[in-house]
């Protein structure tokens, strides 16, 4: 029988169904002829110490019980449960590969993982904690018990539904407790317009239409301050009959709603509800510094990833996913301003950001084009490791033979629309609307067997783009059958994966810039990308190829990659804790820059001077791990010689 991600040394296989224990729950629901059924299907399996039972993303057709020994459940570099005898595990690989085009959901648990419905959940693995062996039951032998059993039937797949359920209940429960501790700064303010208690209605009319404001703010003679909204405009002249050359100060209210900057968000909708009011007044220091308003409020709180994904459902037009896109920012703002991990953040960025490519796509293509075509994402966003929008990187696999002579206006509306939702175009044309991306599977295989086989520069970038590719909407077994094509044809050529590891040391990373030289460059930026981040994707990324590894996440392979001998454990466990850290701090430097310009391209310039101390610290730490990761590199790829 097949058995996804065989280990290094495959285990041994029996049907000796002996120690299978039919009194746990749900096996006791079973019949004596039922029990008999399934003892003749099961298989048994082998593990040694430290062998990966599940991992990657290749398909299982088991579910396995544990019957001695012990099984850790990971979740990245975290361990996520340990199953012992009679638990059991497997079962979202069994059925949740089906669902197609995510990283997530081929390895998983009754226990939990990925986030359903096409999430991105990051792939749990199973690895063997001591040695141990598990009972194997065939998806064939489960299905039919489930048939021929209904209780039994609803105790598994109905246990695994519920708990999918709880997983994603309590991811959104977490995220909804982020976002009701968001603070009013975080929110649109509009500017405080201001006139003097002696200006005229007129006057305050006319200073309202100018600034496009709903309201101004008054000076009284006493010092007070009041209000006068628009609402009370018309109020006052068309159904009190206040002549327009009234003064204002009399007529307004002085019995302002304030509420500090940094009070909640959840606050303010607290005042405005009790109040009956739809804007309240915000103070910095004791000075009014704006107001917010109730849309404004209710924008940030309705930037849960669910209400943003009921968006995309039912967007009819690319307008619609262009609104949806825009909400992004303002929840990646607030996640990461209530100290959510950039990981929880990336995996949210991810899924959406899928979503709304796959429904525009839905929008452009008819379904035959659907049907023979598979919309893939590269770079960052097929890794699941984007934040803000930074350039395309996709592209399109069509079944061999298939000829739809829309095509190239489809794929320039796809992208162009991609842009005015604030992705912008690749500077190196990958993206659909550029025909060398969008072809034939046996085009693209060609294309393959050059980039190894005739390895330049930007063949190698080519190659390393595409490595880590990831299906978004269509068919994506055109993906699978590519991304196989790639993986078959990779020989043991040490001047291949020499050339295809050396961009790891194309960028300086600093040594002395915390030293000395710090004190004499304090205000220069960093380019935290080329410094840190590229040298740990790339150099992960060319040790993941070498070992035909299918992961396309940087923490996953380094993970896969210390599971099978690849790298020293201390030094994984560093790698990814590193690059947690870098993309925290190139996150923050990013929302902390003015809301207009984080909708533009990452820059990813960081200022030492202006990190806090903590940061700075763990930078300098970073950086070095860095240099020592490169060396190893170099050491192992031979790059010096």
């Amino acid at each position: 029988m097949q058995h996804a991600s065989p280990p290094p040394s495959p285990p041994s296989q029996g049907t000796d169904p002996a120690g299978f224990d039919f009194a746990r729950a749900p096996f006791d629901l079973l019949t004596a002829a039922q029990r008999e059924a399934l003892a003749d299907a099961l298989d048994i399996g082998l593990y040694p110490r430290d062998t990966a039972i599940l991992s990657r993303e290749e398909p299982v057709d088991a579910l396995f019980v544990v019957l001695r020994g012990s099984v850790q459940e990971r979740r990245g570099g975290e361990v996520a449960a340990v199953h012992g005898p009679g638990d059991r595990f497997g079962l979202q690989a069994l059925y949740g590969s089906s669902r197609g085009g995510g990283r997530g959901e081929s390895a998983g648990s009754t226990g939990g993982g990925g986030t359903g419905g096409g999430g991105t959940g990051r792939i749990r693995r199973f690895i063997a904690a001591e040695d141990c062996a598990c009972h194997l039951i065939p998806r064939a032998a489960l299905e039919a018990l489930a048939a021929d059993n209904p209780a039994f039937g609803a105790a598994v797949l109905g246990d695994f539904a519920q708990r999918m359920r709880d997983l994603a209940a309590e991811r959104s429960d977490r995220e909804m407790a982020a976002l009701t501790m968001a603070r009013i700064r975080q929110a649109y303010l509009h500017p405080p317009l201001f006139v003097e208690g002696t200006a005229s209605l007129r006057e305050a009319a006319e200073a309202m239409r100018r600034n496009r404001a709903g309201s101004v703010l008054v000076r009284g003679g006493d010092g007070r301050t009041g209000i006068l909204t628009g609402t009370d405009l018309r109020d006052r002249v068309v159904l009190d009959g206040h002549p327009a050359g009234a003064p204002v100060g009399p007529l307004a209210r002085y019995d302002l709603l304030a509420l500090d900057r940094d009070d909640l968000l959840f606050n303010a909708l607290v005042l405005m509800t009790r109040h009956a009011v739809r804007r309240i007044v915000v103070t910095e220091d004791g000075a009014i510094v704006g107001l917010l308003g109730q849309s404004d409020l209710l924008a940030v709180l309705s930037n849960h990833s669910q209400v943003i994904g009921v968006q995309v459902e039912h967007a009819a037009a690319p307008e619609d996913l262009a609104r949806a896109s825009r909400s992004i920012v303002a929840l990646i703002r607030t996640l990461h301003a209530t100290g959510v991990r950039v990981s929880f953040i990336a995996d949210l960025v991810t899924e959406l950001n899928r979503r709304i490519f796959r429904k525009l796509y839905e929008l452009l293509a008819p379904p035959e084009l659907l049907a023979n075509s598979c919309l893939i994402v590269m770079g960052s966003e097929g890794r699941g490791e984007q934040l803000l929008k930074t350039d395309q990187d996709n592209g399109l696999i069509l079944r061999d033979g298939f000829d739809f002579p829309e095509l190239p206006r489809i794929a320039a509306d796809f992208s162009r629309h991609l842009i005015s939702f604030g992705y912008p175009p690749c500077p190196g044309g990958i993206m659909l609307s550029n025909p060398d991306w969008t072809r034939p599977l046996a085009g693209y295989k060609d294309a393959i067997f050059g980039w190894i086989h005739r390895p330049d520069e930007a063949a190698q970038m080519n190659l390393a783009i595409f490595y880590d590719a990831a299906p978004v909407a269509g068919d994506p077994s055109l993906l699978a059958a590519a991304k196989g094509y790639l993986l078959g044809r990779l020989q043991d050529n040490q001047m291949f994966f020499s050339h295809f590891a050396r961009p790891t040391l194309s960028f300086d990373t600093p040594s002395g810039l915390f030293a000395a030289l710090f004190e004499r460059r304090r205000a220069e930026p960093v380019d935290i990308k080329k410094a840190g981040i590229f040298p740990i994707v790339h150099g992960v990324r060319a040790l993941a190829l070498e070992r035909h590894l299918a992961e396309t996440n940087t923490v996953e392979r380094i993970q896969l990659l210390a599971e099978v001998g690849a790298l020293d454990r201390k030094m994984a466990a560093d790698l990814a804790e590193a690059f947690t850290i870098l993309s925290t701090i190139r996150l923050k430097a990013r929302v902390d820059a003015p809301e207009e310009e984080s909708e533009l391209a990452i820059d990813n310039l960081v200022h030492p001077d202006r990190l806090g101390k903590l940061d700075r610290d763990q930078f300098k730490d970073c950086l070095a791990l860095v240099k020592s990761f490169k060396e190893l590199i170099a050491h192992h790829f031979r790059l010096n010689h």
